[in-house]
């Protein structure tokens, strides 16, 4: 009876979460028929036949979330083998290599799926799909078991929270937080070897107290800010090929000296 009982009530959530789901307005790609032509020329002729570059089409709402952290796209993957079931487009990656979204937003029980083509709710178990890393191609999780030396971040304004990027990055590279950190950091100075560098600063503010510093009209178009604030990935790439995962090579300090370029 209590097995009974037990698949009645699972068979009841599913059913409300599809209901839900289904109802809710602000359901992610809930596209109606006049939305189609936004992307297709005609949806019944050839779907596959964009109105524009399918970076540009998702940029149109997705601006935000695809500069600031996203996997590169518009490459060829020259270094890993992408599975016939992940599709790249004329040769290359795009956003709908791993995304399809025209598929459900929702996973069983409520779960986000992303519009991910393998659906899970384990992103290392989805990116292991392409990033098959060994000991002769090492990747960045072989690196993890260095960056557990304490802890290196400092918080020096707890009111001002970081960007998600950074917090992501300092929850494993800490080693004080953990990797399923769900912790609010504030404003702070991360410890290098050569020394403490500012994170969820805002770089005018701080341009205004070192007139060292380039103005922002002087930067390399690479580096990155977070809501006008200096981050983890103002400097880093986690996909980048490059040593200490840089945006670009440090030679004569040419990354630091993009900014401090009086120092």
């Amino acid at each position: 009876m209590r097995r009974v009982l037990l698949l009645v009530a699972i068979a009841t959530a599913v059913v409300a979460a599809a209901v839900i789901a289904y109802t809710d307005p602000t359901v992610p790609h809930d596209f109606s028929p006049s939305d189609c032509t936004r992307c297709h020329y005609s949806v019944q002729n050839n779907p596959k036949l964009l109105t524009a570059p399918v970076t540009r089409l998702c940029k149109s709402c997705h601006r935000q979330s695809i500069r600031a952290s996203s996997h590169p796209v518009d490459v060829r993957p020259d270094k890993v083998k992408v599975p016939d079931d992940l599709p790249l487009r004329n040769e290359m990656i795009t956003c709908i290599t791993c995304h399809d979204i025209h598929s459900e937003d929702r996973l069983v029980f409520g779960i986000k799926s992303y519009f991910l083509r393998r659906p899970t709710s384990d992103m290392k178990f989805f990116c292991i799909s392409c990033h098959q890393e060994s000991r002769t191609q090492p990747g960045h999780s072989d690196l993890l078991d260095t960056a557990h030396m304490g802890s290196r971040y400092r918080v020096t304004e707890p009111g001002d929270p970081i960007d998600p990027m950074s917090l992501q990055c300092i929850s494993c590279h800490d080693g004080t937080i953990g990797s399923g950190s769900e912790y609010t950091l504030g404003e702070g100075e991360w410890e290098h070897q050569s020394g403490a560098h500012p994170i969820g600063v805002h770089y005018r503010t701080a341009l205004m107290r070192n007139d060292a510093l380039a103005p922002v009209e002087m930067l390399d178009s690479r580096l990155r800010f977070f809501a006008g604030k200096i981050g983890c990935g103002t400097c880093h790439d986690t996909y980048s090929p490059l040593s200490a995962k840089l945006i670009m090579g440090n030679e004569e300090s040419k990354l630091c000296r993009s900014c401090h370029f009086r120092k």
